[in-house]
């Protein structure tokens, strides 16, 4: 079972808030720019989309014309910037003020309209029926309770609204090959300042999150490598204190109170191939990815009137 609240008395939440507050989601790609400058912007949107080309046609933005869009952890704004170029009204919600004055930022430079606001994806300050659209991109599977979250979902859509959401794939090769094994084996590996050095040889990580690592498993190793605490070090770097993954058969589980439930899966995420990853045809990438990649995809209808 998940902790809720630790000794100090401090919730999971407010440590995820913590954890994402200090490194809003991709900052840690634009090294020597202003945060929050235009470049910093651009810098972050072309990185996205080069390193993640799928999420144009999975979201599908164009296809936001006149909706009303909700997106849940709007992060830095990129994918809200998609929408509202599409003619999307578009709203942003983000549980960090950081993330939201930096998406405010975005779409203020780049003249586009959007409101923003902090928000908790599991209590949204929002009336039943309001969206007709509701975005997610790996944003919930790192609330407390996610299932409370997909509920407050369906509740803000409208009937024959639809929701669009990526949570981590467990069925995929990132988790069950790379997180599963290699990661778990060469993190025995920590244990040493040698050990550190090889790891950052073998596996070209930064020196520094291995070091931070290395710090969490010389501190308590039992509490590291137990799966949900291994699971969350090793996902989203070290401190993040709550990550999940899904199968499809849990994803639709999830979804169980929506209508017309479908799935799809993208990203190998190469990066954990050093060898193989570079060189790999993009055709192959694409067979792979279709069935044991990373993101699960989740498109799920409200039906009409609300109910089943």
């Amino acid at each position: 079972m998940t902790r809720t609240v630790d000794e100090s008395g401090r919730s999971l939440k407010d440590e995820v808030r913590a954890f994402w507050q200090s490194r809003p989601c991709g900052t840690k790609f634009t090294e020597g720019l202003e945060v929050g400058s235009p470049e910093f912007f651009r810098r972050v949107e072309e990185f996205r989309y080069a390193k993640e080309g799928h999420i144009l046609e999975a979201a599908n933005f164009s296809a936001a014309r006149g909706l009303k869009v909700l997106e849940i952890g709007c992060g830095l704004g990129t994918d809200g910037v998609q929408f509202a170029r599409a003619g999307a009204e578009y709203t942003g919600v983000d549980l960090t003020e950081a993330a939201v004055e930096l998406a405010r930022r975005n779409f203020a430079w780049r003249k586009l309209p959007g409101e923003f606001r902090t928000a908790d994806a599991e209590n949204l300050d929002f009336a039943d029926d309001t969206f007709d659209l509701v975005y997610s991109h790996g944003v919930l599977h790192h609330t407390p309770d996610t299932a409370r979250a997909v509920g407050e979902v369906r509740r803000v859509l409208k009937p024959g609204g639809r929701a669009v959401v990526m949570l981590y794939h467990r069925d995929s090769l990132n988790y069950r090959l790379n997180i599963g094994l290699l990661r778990r084996a060469g993190a025995h590996l920590l244990r040493s300042d040698a050990g550190v050095r090889l790891a950052h040889r073998l596996t070209g990580e930064p020196i520094e999150s291995l070091q931070e690592h290395a710090a969490r498993v010389r501190e308590d190793a039992r509490k590291y490598f137990s799966p949900a605490e291994f699971l969350s070090q090793n996902t989203d770097g070290p401190g993040n204190p709550l990550a999940r993954v899904y199968s499809r058969a849990e994803a639709r589980r999830l979804f169980k109170d929506f209508a017309g439930v479908e799935t799809a899966v993208h990203f190998l995420n190469k990066r954990w191939l050093p060898v193989v990853g570079p060189v790999l045809p993009r055709a192959v990438e694409a067979r792979l990815a279709a069935h044991w990649g990373w993101h699960l995809w989740i498109y799920a209808k409200k039906a009409e009137g609300g109910k089943q």
